[in-house]
């Protein structure tokens, strides 16, 4: 027997070794902490391809850790698959950590001072400039890997830190992005080293060294949808089931509404008023509450959602987990991956990946009925005019019928 088919033999008996651990002892494991036989066996079927696809590259699934989850997902979901919605196998996967014991977060490779750096950084964004979760999360992830990148696990040393540093930087992360999320991370890493020159541990210019990245040819504001499209959007989910009747209904939330993903994850039962048919939206811009009007199809649909499809528990949260654990607050992932998987549906062009595009729709479609823009600030929750004026697009095919030829 050569050396190549027992080592075949050897896979397949590894494989058939872990596809009976996922059929008894993990779906064991899941029943015995309160999971529904559909999501078992859900997450069964998950497990198996996911398994059966490491397989053929060498790897069994017994032996991933946490820093693996992402690149299984783009490997086996986006590639293979060709889908661009993790929501199905992302949570399989960390059930299995779970099961394995086997840390889902994987360890953090930068010096406790830089850890709390962060801390203190992300506890500014919240207190004193009032940012949403969703902002305070990816400024938080972008200045840690500045940290990690210059310092690893060595003690931070702001002294040590020069403008060619933010230079090498900024290279080695826009050759590997977008233009525009190379500027989104740029931006977060001007805003981290402005705070670190607001506690006084270096000068102004570090923040002045960020550099901006040309974005020639390319909108800097995502296209808003057509009133078709919009339409098509909100007939994307199946009728009668459960986990489509919530999607569809955050969904309508940022369609008629303008709200963000984050803004929808943290909506609660009181702050919906059916008899005055009006929702209450606090803005972490102003710090104040909104009320904001409910239109007549997502008045149905929430009703739907909660008649239908809201499971009982004890959360107060409007929009919860469909699968257990249902105490669990939902996050604005989940509110992405709905929206991900809508855009899928309709067969929109891939690049659309992004939830605000929604809140751009929302402000041009009432900027183009005649709404004013400070109505539309305040529905929006915005602080500043300006943020306002960066959410309206100009219909300029409309505006050249208005144009009339220059006298002679």
């Amino acid at each position: 027997m050569s050396a190549k088919r027992s080592s075949r033999r050897l896979g397949a008996a590894t494989l058939a070794k872990e596809l009976s651990i996922i059929r008894n002892e993990f779906a064991a494991f899941m029943r015995a902490s309160g999971y529904q036989t559909f999501t078992v066996g859900l997450y069964q079927r998950s497990l198996l391809s996911i398994a059966t696809w490491l397989a053929t590259r060498g790897k069994p699934l017994t032996s991933i850790r946490g820093d693996d989850v992402h690149s299984i997902l783009d490997g086996f979901v986006v590639r293979h698959n060709g889908c661009r919605t993790f929501s199905r196998h992302r949570p399989a996967l960390h059930r299995w950590l779970a099961f394995q014991g086997v840390s889902r977060r994987p360890a953090d490779s930068i010096h406790v001072v830089s850890l709390r750096w962060l801390e203190d950084f992300d506890r500014f964004l919240g207190e004193a400039n009032g940012l949403s979760i969703h902002t305070r999360i990816y400024r938080h992830r972008y200045a840690k890997e500045f940290l990690s990148w210059r310092f690893g696990q060595r003690p931070v040393a702001w002294h040590q830190v020069t403008s060619q540093d933010i230079w090498r930087f900024a290279e080695r992360f826009c050759c590997r992005v977008e233009s525009s999320s190379a500027n989104v991370m740029l931006c977060s890493l001007r805003v981290f080293l402005r705070y670190v020159q607001l506690r006084g541990a270096c000068d102004a210019s570090l923040a002045q060294a960020v550099p901006t990245v040309a974005n020639y040819g390319r909108p800097i504001r995502p296209l808003v949808m057509s009133e078709p499209q919009v339409r098509q959007l909100a007939r994307a989910f199946r009728k009668n089931d459960r986990a489509a009747n919530r999607d569809c209904a955050m969904v309508l939330c940022m369609v008629d509404l303008g709200l963000r993903a984050s803004d929808v994850a943290r909506l609660h039962l009181q702050d919906l008023n059916p008899t005055q048919r009006c929702l209450s939206v606090f803005s972490t811009e102003t710090g104040q509450r909104r009320q904001l009007p409910l239109t007549d199809r997502l008045v149905a649909a929430i009703a739907r959602y909660v008649r239908e499809s809201r499971p009982t528990t004890a959360s107060d949260q409007l929009f919860v987990r469909i699968l257990p654990p249902f105490d669990r607050p939902l996050d604005s992932m989940i509110v992405r991956n709905a929206v991900r998987g809508a855009y899928a549906r309709c067969g929109f062009p891939k690049s659309w990946t992004g939830t605000h595009r929604l809140r751009h729709t929302f402000a041009t479609r009432l900027y183009n009925r005649g709404v004013a823009l400070r109505q539309i600030g305040d529905l929006l929750g915005h602080r500043d005019p300006e943020s306002t004026n960066r959410y309206t697009h100009i219909d300029l095919n409309g505006l050249k019928a208005l144009a009339q030829p220059w006298p002679r």
